[in-house]
């Protein structure tokens, strides 16, 4: 027997409906997914991780390389201008 586990939120490629798509392992060692309303049925092919794209923001500041397009950092002073008078 299938252990089947429902994927939530995954839409049917064929019919479209929502929270009817069930996923399964079969003795193969082969994941399968399965619509439940339409009978809609293919081959769950994992792909390698998806490689994130460096950005400055997920960069590591200490130790990096600056980029290109960075400029320095400059410390801004805010005054009151009511205080100036």
């Amino acid at each position: 027997m299938l252990k089947r586990r429902f994927i939530a939120g995954a839409q049917c490629p064929k019919c479209e409906q929502v929270d009817k798509v069930v996923m399964f392992d079969t003795e193969d060692g082969k994941r399968w997914r399965e619509c439940v309303s339409c009978g809609f049925k293919d081959e769950m092919i994992e792909q390698s991780e998806p490689q994130e794209v460096q950005t400055r923001v997920n960069q590591n500041k200490l130790g990096d390389e600056k980029l290109p397009h960075e400029t320095p950092v400059q410390v801004l002073n805010l005054f009151d201008p009511k205080d100036l008078h």
